[in-house]
């Protein structure tokens, strides 16, 4: 909740009296008519241009709302072409779905949290549905703002260049090539050597210049390291807390970062690097 403006809201009523509210006056509503007998609602309330909470629950035979959870978001502006994706449901009281994909320039797997959880279950049994494309979010809590890896323009060419190759390799072998595969398999243990020689006499971010490591036992939950882009700051018309939204380039795909203000430290600026803890959540465009 603090990495949409929410850091104050911690007394048990208070977040009852803001449901309320979202359930009174949403700014955006969903309805799904979910198997025979199960009436499935979103309730999205904007407390900016681009923040907000999802109140996510079910119609019970009176037709009042059994809420099963309270979902902070932050709507996506930043695309990615996917190829494909997993929905898996977690199977608990709570009506949670967890997105696996594989990002199609690093090979990199990622799972998020499903935000658009209605317009998936209106798709879930349709063959000919597809994915168009996918938003990511980050939701953080604590973070820092570091230098960046200094690099002249010789280094940004060879980097591309690698990135384009490795990039070529990973479509190659996703089509069964088995010299891109063993190509690949030379290259990863490669880097491993250079990067244990490296760290016996560097700083790790000196050597890395971005991570995207998952963190604890939730499957959303990263340690991300990235170049910021580009920011901006909202402001909660609720709280009148600022949140700062980042486009962060990490290993060759962006997503955007959301922190409350008073969790960052330092202050954001174009080229310097964010490092920190995120929960991912998306918004995934079904056709």
């Amino acid at each position: 909740m603090s990495a949409v403006g929410f850091k104050k809201l911690e007394e048990t009523k208070q977040m009852k009296d803001v449901i309320q509210q979202i359930i009174n006056n949403p700014t955006e509503k969903y309805i799904s008519n979910y198997g025979e007998d199960k009436i499935k609602v979103e309730l999205l309330k904007e407390y900016s241009d681009e923040l907000g909470i999802i109140v996510r629950g079910e119609l019970d035979e009176k037709e009042e709302l059994k809420v099963f959870s309270i979902i902070p978001y932050k709507k996506g502006n930043l695309t990615m072409d996917i190829d494909e994706v997993d929905v898996i449901y977690t199977n608990n009281s709570k009506d949670d779905y967890y997105v696996y994909f594989e990002d199609i320039k690093t090979g990199n797997p990622i799972t998020f949290y499903l935000q658009n959880v209605v317009d998936y279950l209106d798709i879930d049994e349709d063959e000919d549905a597809y994915v168009e494309n996918i938003r990511l979010i980050a939701l953080s809590t604590e973070g820092t703002v570091i230098f960046p890896i200094n690099k002249d323009e010789v280094d940004k060419n060879l980097e591309q260049e690698e990135e384009q190759w490795r990039a070529n390799l990973l479509e190659l072998a996703r089509e069964g090539d088995e010299e891109a595969i063993q190509l690949l398999e030379i290259d990863a243990e490669q880097s491993a050597e250079l990067f244990k020689v490296r760290t016996k006499h560097e700083d790790l971010l000196t050597i890395l210049e971005g991570y995207f490591i998952p963190y604890g036992l939730n499957d959303a939950e990263y340690s991300i390291l990235g170049t910021i882009e580009d920011f901006c700051v909202e402001t909660n018309s609720l709280t009148k807390e600022e949140v700062y939204i980042m486009d962060v380039m990490c290993l060759n795909f962006k997503l955007q970062v959301c922190i409350n203000k008073k969790d960052l430290i330092g202050i954001p600026s174009i080229g310097m690097r964010y490092k920190g803890i995120c929960y991912v959540q998306g918004h995934v465009e079904f056709s």
